[in-house]
């Protein structure tokens, strides 16, 4: 077994908090705009033609954005999972707080419509993302101080966007009917 230097992992994790929250806000409004698109091309597509994409209110980018920043702090000192689950959350808070500060819409957090979208989120990193498994294997050995013996792996920014866009697609169809007809 190797020696886990403390030092040094705390400074290779301070040098990626910066990027890392860049390149989370990045995929927050990238992914917000693709699903964007996904949702359109699956629920309107008879009226893309007519009309164009329907594009998500402006709290729907600032909690993808704020989400996606998150995302990128978070993925330093917690495993791929939590990070899910902590990010999904934020989305949630920062949606409805936007949309009370932008058009007055109260606050509404639904606890069981968040808890199942964080674990929905997880089922999805789970099934779908390789980096995934080998991350949360690394961060085992590192939260045990042994020297890590998976090898860094970093998730495109296509595979950021993929899963981004796949949870907010789920969560765009998971809305309630009410809602959703106030979208068209």
């Amino acid at each position: 077994m190797q020696y886990y230097d403390l030092k040094y992992h705390k400074a290779l994790n301070r040098s990626h908090i910066l990027p890392n929250i860049l390149n989370g806000a990045k995929s927050g409004i990238y992914s917000q705009f693709i699903a964007d698109i996904v949702v359109s091309v699956l629920l309107y597509q008879n009226q893309i033609i007519e009309k164009d994409i329907i594009v998500s209110e402006i709290s729907s980018y600032y909690a993808a954005v704020a989400s996606g920043m998150l995302s990128g702090f978070l993925v330093i000192y917690m495993d791929p999972f939590a990070t899910a689950i902590f990010s999904s959350i934020a989305y949630t808070f920062v949606f409805e707080i936007v949309e009370y500060q932008t058009i007055n819409d109260p606050i509404e957090l639904d606890a069981e419509e968040i808890i199942s979208d964080a674990v929905f989120a997880v089922i999805l990193l789970y099934l779908f993302d390789p980096v995934a498994h080998n991350q949360y294997l690394r961060y085992q050995q590192k939260r045990h101080l042994i020297e890590p013996t998976y090898k860094r792996m970093d998730r495109t920014n296509a595979q950021n966007i993929f899963f981004i866009v796949l949870v907010n697609t789920f969560s765009i169809f998971s809305i309630d009917d009410n809602k959703l007809k106030n979208l068209t």
